[in-house]
């Protein structure tokens, strides 16, 4: 896309967006724009600059321009069954509060509301009967638009969230191009029986954790994680299918921890991890992930995106891995059927879990390793596992030391039909390294392409 043709669009996003009614009836957006009109006539017939914020509504509104005559006309008269009509009209608290928004909107466009606008604008919130909180939400959100302030509005919208005000969420872009609710939300905690939805996109402040018998539903949401935020499932259920949790550049915590979960599937999942931060981390969990997405995840030591420990059955099927890395073991992931030298001293989570498994049986089928990275097992790191890895794609896997690709240590692997495509590890060693494995049928575990320096080297 050109310069040109960029700046265009911009245009049209900014100045041709369509007014929230304007797939109302006819009849519904005449009677509105007459009520805005009045607005415009409070101070005496309209200026110039007035008619042509008509022509803008009616534009927005998808209303033929010569209505704009007999608008003013009904407008200048004022008639009681005019203000009757309008007042019939705008019934639906949501109707309500967009209407006074689009009349802040007009009156504060020059940065200052005249004495008649000051008194129209209360008398019409008097005469719509809207109570304290619509009020307060519509003089707030109308300074937010003034000062193009996002955050100013962000705050808004929670408050009247809070005082139960209706809000017109989807119409308040209109208002304020650009604008997308997301709720804060700081330290909770879910015990038995109790469950929480998110409805909103949500900036996670503090730590979320699911106890047992809890339940937390993020399908389909948006969870931004800043400074010390983390959710830590622990017992209990997360729903997250279709959901994108990204890191903020501040971020410091493992996204999603699990712990001490049965089966659990996690479905068309985005995770971003902003070159901060580890998407999942395990333990005593029976984990199955579909279709998900791992972005510049990164974690200092093990796994850049996923740790997986102590636990019995990992299965990862159709995820891709794009830029995910670690400075230790597995740029994208790190799975240990038992407890690593390096988790003798202390636990995963900070206590000594009561069972141990020796020996992980791990699936990864149709996923997609692109630009993975690690000082050692550029992709995968895998320490006392019982793995299958079919039809998978590692493109552009590095490592300093160990396999480019794949490091396997006292593991059973069966591989069938993966790709390897310019892998490139350190001097001596290889794409794919094992020691003391067992590599079952090496004939069909893969095809190498443009890798260096080796292919597969067992020790």
């Amino acid at each position: 896309m050109s310069i040109l043709d960029n700046l265009q669009r911009i245009k049209e996003q900014l100045f041709h967006h369509k007014h929230p009614f304007a797939e109302e009836s006819v009849r519904f957006k005449k009677t509105y724009i007459t009520g805005y009109t009045m607005l415009l006539c409070v101070d005496g017939y309209p200026s110039e600059m007035a008619k042509d914020e008509l022509h803008k509504q009616l534009e927005a509104l998808e209303i033929k321009e010569t209505f704009a005559k007999l608008a003013i006309q009904q407008a200048m008269a004022a008639e009681d069954a005019l203000v009757h009509n309008i007042l019939n009209v705008l019934n639906e608290p949501m109707q309500k509060l967009v209407f006074m928004l689009d009349l802040y909107a007009y009156a504060q466009q020059d940065r200052k509301i005249t004495e008649k606008e000051q008194a129209f604008l209360v008398l019409f919130e008097e005469l719509l009967r809207l109570n304290y909180a619509e009020v307060h939400f519509v003089r707030n959100f109308r300074m937010a638009m003034l000062r193009q302030d996002q955050e100013v509005a962000n705050k808004v919208v929670q408050a009247a969230f809070e005082q139960e005000v209706a809000v017109p969420l989807d119409a308040l872009s209109y208002f304020l191009p650009g604008f997308v609710y997301e709720e804060r939300l700081t330290t909770m905690s879910l015990f038995t029986g109790q469950k929480r939805k998110l409805t909103y996109a949500t900036v996670l402040q503090g730590e979320v954790t699911v106890g047992q018998g809890a339940e937390l539903d993020l399908n389909g949401m948006t969870v931004t994680f800043l400074d010390g935020a983390s959710i830590i499932v622990d017992g209990g259920v997360i729903k997250a299918d279709g959901a994108t949790l990204q890191a903020s550049m501040d971020a410091n915590q493992t996204m999603l921890s699990i712990r001490n979960v049965g089966a659990l599937t996690l479905q068309d999942v985005t995770f971003h991890g902003a070159n901060n931060v580890r998407a999942i981390q395990m333990d005593n969990a029976q984990v199955t992930l579909e279709g998900c997405t791992f972005e510049k995840c990164f974690d200092e030591a093990r796994g850049g995106a996923l740790y997986f420990t102590n636990s019995e059955h990992f299965i990862v099927r159709d995820c891709t891995f794009e830029h995910c890395s670690s400075l230790g073991k597995g740029g994208a992931m790190y799975v240990a059927g038992t407890e690593a030298s390096h988790m003798k001293a202390r636990s995963f989570f900070g206590f000594r879990p009561a069972r141990k498994v020796t020996r992980v049986t791990m699936l990864i089928e149709g996923c997609t390793f692109n630009e993975t990275r690690a000082e050692m097992s550029g992709a995968i790191h895998m320490y006392e596992a019982t793995a299958q890895l079919k039809n998978n794609t590692f493109t552009t896997c590095t490592s300093r030391i160990g396999g480019a690709a794949i490091d396997a240590y006292a593991c059973t692997v069966d591989g069938q039909q993966n790709t390897f495509t310019a892998c490139q590890a350190g001097l001596n060693e290889a794409v794919v390294m094992l020691k003391g494995d067992t590599l079952e049928a090496p004939a069909t575990f893969g095809t190498f392409e443009a890798c260096e320096p080796q292919t597969i080297l067992q020790k």
